[in-house]
């Protein structure tokens, strides 16, 4: 019986072997320049189900067939698949290369974002905006933001991003939006900031903006959205990119606004000096920058490289940038194992920049206020080790990245720059003054209570106007031509002169001191570090695909703003997705996340079974309908949150007298977004492209925005009402003026948006390219009318109020937002433009503007009089929506050589979206790239 056993066996072996003894081999590359494709999907089916291969990293593909009759498929994502009937013999072996074509439908674009796999842009279940190289290239190659502002739903203020009104504006700490390249975050750990100077445009491929809370792949930080960066990699040639660009700032609408003259950088007293200055000495201010990037295969490396030098003078006063980065890729295709690869990235930023939080005044629009003058100057690297590995025999795949993150940088702050001789001139101040000054100093209560007490009554019924008037009259004694912004000017002057003296012995030596220059101080540096592991499987069976992984982040921040602290993230997640009947995608995801600051073990919690646990689960699910030949139908919902940054709840800094203080009771924000769209190509004799209209809604809890206003110093709780304030002058202490950080309840975010995209051929050789989108966002805060009752009641000297006014709406966001960009193409000639149209910001900080009327000015009229002039009047009267418009013209001198000039905001319009932040003016841009 065993013979029997034996020979069985061995007659089955046999007729496997001569069964698939035939052997299909070839190459596979990109029809148009020949490079070979990696990862190239080769199989055919049977009736015992699908069998094949993948291509390797040269291209190549071996397959054994059984005999006769057999359709072998090429299929790669992007490109048009292929189909070989093959007839094979016994024992035949035979070799088939295949060039395939790229797809030149738009909708059939290949993304990753989504679920952390390639897949077509039309088969994904949630709004996906798609940048390619040729987009990217066509724009201001300043950073990243230059593209991102043209994208429908995506709004920049402050270069901090918003998709569909989900974020407001936070001054540079924290992000409900997570900005990745190749899958890595770039944003700050510690402080959770967007840096987009690490971005590496030099290498850019495309840029994928997914729309909606993506936490369940992707954790904190993608609570409102993400955008990935997908770096280019090396093709079968050597290639080396060079663009070198200059842009110039235009004259500003009004004359007063400008800070610059010949002198200014002739005297090389400024804090940046572009590599073309001395070419330009007499030029407006400008930036110039040069990116670099070389990508080749060697033997079974790939490498990649890249390197950016860039100079900004700003078009405001001490808004500079100077920046150096260096960057690449080094990727090892195993030849010994099929499907490994492993190898590393990394990125070097040296980084010295000053940003724009207050203006001088509606004059100076482009002066930086002496009570912010706050830069940085930091260092980044990053290392990324990666190994990926995928079995073609059973369709699995495991990917292992990791990061070790360094970051050093310290906060340079700085008072006026102006000398006191300077200041007093301008005010109209007279020595002659100086004894009756002292006289006050050393006799303030006798001095200033007369002018007080006949105004006390009034004051404490909430009317100020009696006794400001009496301040205003003392001031125009002492300073009788100052202005507002003067006073400014001083103030800073004295806080960067403390302590102060106490009687007019010591005010003697203090003056002759502070007659002298103060330089910038650096108070030390602050150093950063992290750690970051993730692993992702996964798995593709017949018509579904199975993701799951775990991630974990330790970070250490010992900051001189901050102190020193620690925290660790850790998660789980799944999703499945599965394809039925052909036509409709179905995905799901859930994440477990914990996360820890120092001791405090429980950030979050959620009760299992009646138990408090300290993890936060978060779910998500859509659909894709394929309706008809490119029309589909699809819809989702997300579950988000956003842990807050170690510097949101930590912060404690004084930036040239105006703070920011602590929240150690900050919480972590949380959310969802739901989503119903839908997407319908066309194709109309030349023209070709396609329609996406969505409805959403989203929902936040928690949401941690923050409040400006006076704080105690000590404990740092927030004072709104005189009685704490008068406890505190009794007991000897000055309240702070400054903002923090604090959770401020819920918000409704609904909406649509809506967009076409597409191309016309007039003929061989003209294009046009074009893409508009409309999206119309209604942003409640559903807490308003709770608070705006609580406000009314309230007939306190010093109370504070949530927001600018008593609408329903969320702090700086629009309801209207529609913007196009157009590229007419006509054979080496290139003419494009950007539009955009945005209605007005809704609300905005109270603490920068009231626009509620009243019979008579309170006392924070008065304050922001003081720090900001007349910023009121300047909101109501331009915060009406605007119009701006970018213009473009690109030559191709040769093939391999490209030059092109831009124009944006044509019309030198002023405009702003968030007060005292006024938009650049007129500038020219000049760029030259070339490829060899």
């Amino acid at each position: 019986m065993k013979h029997v056993y034996g020979l069985l066996i061995l007659f089955l072996f046999v007729s496997v072997n001569v069964a698939l003894g035939q052997k299909v081999e070839g190459y596979v590359y990109d029809a148009a320049n020949n490079e070979p494709l990696v990862g190239v999907n080769i199989y055919y089916k049977d009736k015992s189900g699908t069998k094949g291969v993948i291509s390797d990293i040269n291209g190549r593909y071996e397959l054994s067939v059984p005999v006769g009759s057999v359709i072998l498929t090429f299929s790669y994502l992007g490109y048009e698949n292929q189909n070989f009937p093959l007839v094979l013999k016994r024992g035949q072996n035979y070799t088939l290369n295949a060039g395939m074509k790229v797809q030149s439908n738009l909708m059939d674009e290949v993304v990753v974002s989504v679920g952390r796999y390639e897949q077509k842009l039309s088969d994904v279940t949630v709004s996906m905006e798609l940048l390619k190289a040729g987009d990217i290239a066509r724009q201001d190659p300043v950073d990243l933001t230059s593209v991102l502002k043209n994208v429908p739903g995506v709004e920049i203020t402050d270069r901090q991003p918003s998709i569909r009104g989900g974020s407001g504006w936070t001054y540079g700490v924290g992000s409900r939006c997570l900005i990745l390249v190749d899958g890595m975050s770039v944003l700050s750990p510690g402080s959770g900031e967007i840096n987009w100077n690490i971005v590496p445009m030099e290498n850019v491929e495309q840029v994928e903006v997914l729309k909606g809370a993506s936490s369940v792949l992707y954790g904190s930080s993608a609570l409102n959205g993400l955008i990935n960066v997908r770096t280019k990699r090396p093709g079968l040639d050597p290639v080396t990119r060079a663009n070198v660009y200059m842009g110039i700032y235009g004259d500003p609408k009004q004359q007063s606004s400008v800070w610059w003259d010949r002198d200014l950088w002739k005297n090389g007293n400024y804090e940046t000096k572009p590599l073309l200055r001395n070419l330009f000495s007499d030029a407006n201010p400008m930036y110039n920058g040069v990116d670099l990037s070389h990508s080749r295969r060697i033997g079974d490396f790939d490498l990649s490289a890249g390197m950016n030098l860039f100079s900004d003078e700003g078009y405001r006063k001490g808004n500079y940038t100077k920046r150096f980065r260096i960057g690449g890729n080094l990727t090892y295709h195993d030849p010994r194992v099929q499907g490994l690869n492993y190898g590393v990235n990394a990125n070097y930023l040296s980084n010295d920049y000053a940003g724009f939080f207050l203006w001088r005044s509606p004059e100076e629009v482009y002066t930086q206020s002496p009570l912010a003058n706050m830069g940085r100057e930091g260092h980044n690297f990053y290392i990324d080790p990666f190994i990926n590995y995928t079995n073609a025999n059973n369709n699995t795949t495991h990917r292992i990245k990791g990061r070790i993150y360094r970051r050093k940088d310290q906060i340079v702050s700085g008072t006026t720059d102006k000398t006191l001789d300077e200041i007093a001139g301008k005010m109209g101040f007279s020595s002659n003054s100086i004894p009756e000054i002292m006289n006050i100093v050393n006799n303030p209560v006798q001095e200033l209570l007369p002018l007080v007490l006949p105004h006390l009554g009034d004051v404490l019924s909430g009317n100020i106007t009696g006794l400001a008037g009496e301040v205003e009259k003392l001031g125009n004694h002492f300073f009788p031509t100052a202005k507002p912004a003067d006073y400014m000017d001083l103030v800073s002057w004295v806080m960067g002169r403390t302590p102060l003296p106490t009687n007019s012995d010591e005010f003697q030596d203090w003056l002759a001191n502070a007659s002298k220059p103060i330089e910038k101080t650096k108070p030390g540096s602050d150093l950063t570090a992290s750690y970051y592991l993730d692993y992702q499987f996964s798995k593709k069976y017949e018509n579904s695909l199975l993701t799951a992984g775990a991630t974990y982040e330790r970070v250490y921040a010992d900051s001189k703003v901050t102190g020193t602290h620690k925290s660790d993230n850790a998660a789980l997640f799944a999703q499945y997705d599965h394809k039925l009947f052909d036509k409709l995608n179905l995905s799901l995801g859930m994440r477990w996340e914990y996360y820890r600051v120092d001791d405090h073990y429980r950030e979050a919690e959620t009760k299992l079974f009646g138990a408090k646990i300290p993890v936060k689960p978060v779910f998500r699910g859509g659909l894709n309908y394929e309706l008809g030949e490119y029309s589909f139908l699809r819809a989702s919902f997300g579950q988000g949150y956003r842990y807050p940054s170690i510097v949101e709840k930590y912060v404690l800094k004084d930036i040239g007298g105006v703070g920011a203080f602590p929240n150690a009771a900050l919480k972590a924000e949380k959310g969802f977004n739901a989503e119903i769209g839908f997407k319908q190509g066309y194709k109309l004799g030349g023209l070709k492209g396609f329609v996406d209209v969505a409805g959403f809604y989203t929902q936040y809890k928690d949401m941690i925005e923050f409040q400006i206003g006076l704080f105690d110093k000590e404990n740092f709780e927030y004072l709104d009402n005189l009685k704490d304030i008068i406890a505190l002058l009794v007991n000897g202490k000055v309240p702070g003026i400054g903002a923090q950080f604090t959770n401020v309840g819920k918000a409704r975010i609904s909406g649509v948006d809506a967009s076409v995209s597409g191309m016309y051929d007039f003929n061989s050789h003209t294009r046009l390219t074009f893409s508009a989108g409309y999206v119309y966002t209604r942003p409640i805060d559903a807490d308003a009318d709770a608070l705006n009752e609580k406000e009314e009641a309230s007939a306190d000297l010093f109370s504070m109020k949530s927001k600018s006014n008593t609408s329903k709406y969320l702090k700086y966001r629009q309801k209207h937002s529609l913007k196009g960009v157009f590229d007419l193409e006509w054979k080496r000639i290139n003419i494009g433009t950007n539009l955009a149209w945005k209605s007005k910001t809704l609300a905005v900080d109270y603490f920068m503007v009231d626009e509620r009327e009243k019979a008579a000015p309170d006392l924070m009229d008065y304050v922001r009089g003081l720090m900001f002039g007349d910023l009121h009047n300047y909101w109501m009267n331009n915060n009406k929506g605007y119009f701006s418009m970018d213009l473009r013209l690109g030559v191709k001198i040769t093939k391999n050589i490209q030059f092109q000039g831009i124009i944006n905001n044509l019309w030198n319009n002023e405009y702003s979206v968030r007060p005292m932040d006024v938009a650049a003016p007129r500038t020219f841009i000049m760029q030259l790239n070339t490829t060899f």
